[in-house]
C-alpha cells in the first residue's frame, strides 16, 4: 500500500510542530503499564546510579521521563522541538532544550522511544547523539518494527518508517556506535498493528480512545509481555528495542 508523501505530516526544524499530539496524549492516558515496562526494561538493561546524568531524546509530554523520577528517582533532561510539549515539561519541572547542541554537558544515559522513525536523517540524528555521549555511554532506542505494518497512521503521525531489525542496526552501526543488544518487543501488538492497517484507526473501529488503549494496556500487552519473555522477544515484534556504546578511545586501541 502507497501513501502521498503530500500529505505526510512531519517534524523537523522548518516545521517545529508535532502532528500527533492528540494521538500521543490519548495513547499516553491509556498505556501506564506499557510505559512502566519500557523504562523498567531500559533500567533493568543498565542498571543506572541516581548519580548518571540522562537525556530523554524526544521527551514529549515527559510521561516516561515522570517514571523515571517517581519510580528511579533519576530526573532526567529533557530534549523536545515541539513547543506546545516543551512547556508541558517545564510545568511538570524538567530542564527541557530544544537542540542537542544547547546542552551545556556531555551525558551518560540517552534513551530515545518512539522517536527517530520521525527523523528523515536518522542516521545523523544518532552521530549527533553519539557526540553528545560521553566514552561508555549508553543509548537505548525503541522504534516501531516491521515495515510490512507500516499504514496510514503512521503517515499521519509522522513517520518515514517503521524499521527492520537489520536496518536499525545497520544505522546505529554505521553512526559510530557499537550495538550491544537488538530484540524484538510485543509480539502480540502484530495483530492489532494489522487490524489498524486493515481497518483503519478511528474511522472504522474507533480505535484511537482512551477505552481501547487501556484494554490493549490492561489485557492485550501483559499477554504479549509473557509470550516475549518465552521466546517472542528473539523472533518478531510490534517494535525493536536496541541498546548501543560509545566505545571508549582505549578499548579501541585495545581491539587494535
Amino acid at each position: 500500500m502507497k501513501f502521498n508523501s503530500r500529505l505526510r505530516k512531519v517534524q523537523n526544524e522548518f516545521n517545529i510542530d508535532y502532528p500527533g499530539i492528540q494521538e500521543l496524549k490519548t495513547a499516553e492516558q491509556g498505556l501506564q503499564f506499557y510505559s512502566n515496562d519500557i523504562v523498567k526494561k531500559m533500567n533493568k538493561e543498565l542498571r543506572i546510579g541516581k548519580n548518571i546524568t540522562v537525556l530523554d531524546f524526544g521527551a514529549g509530554t515527559g510521561q516516561l521521563a515522570e517514571i523515571w523520577r517517581s519510580n528511579y528517582k533519576i530526573n532526567p533532561i529533557c530534549l523536545e522541538i515541539d513547543p506546545s510539549l516543551e512547556e508541558v515539561l517545564k510545568v511538570k519541572k524538567f530542564k527541557v532544550f530544544q537542540k542537542l547542541d544547547q546542552i551545556p554537558d556531555m551525558v551518560e544515559f540517552i534513551y530515545t522511544s518512539n522517536v527517530l522513525e520521525h527523523i528523515e536523517d536518522d542516521v545523523s540524528t544518532l552521530v549527533d547523539i553519539k557526540n553528545k555521549l560521553l566514552a561508555g555511554g549508553k543509548l537505548v532506542i525503541y522504534v516501531p518494527a516491521l515495515p510490512f505494518l507500516f499504514s496510514a497512521f503512521d503517515v499521519g503521525v509522522g513517520h518515514y518508517r517503521r524499521y527492520s531489525k537489520k536496518e536499525l542496526i545497520k544505522k546505529v552501526t554505521e553512526s559510530g556506535l557499537e550495538v550491544e543488544k537488538c530484540y524484538w518487543n510485543d509480539s502480540l501488538g502484530i495483530l492489532v498493528a494489522l487490524i489498524v492497517k486493515l481497518l483503519g484507526y478511528k474511522r472504522l473501529v474507533n480505535l484511537g480512545n482512551v477505552k481501547t488503549f487501556l484494554i490493549y494496556d490492561r489485557i492485550i500487552y501483559p499477554i504479549s509481555k509473557i509470550l516475549d519473555s518465552i521466546v517472542f522477544k528473539h523472533l518478531i515484534g510490534k517494535n525493536l528495542f536496541l541498546i548501543a556504546k560509545k566505545s571508549d578511545p582505549i578499548d579501541l586501541q585495545v581491539k587494535k
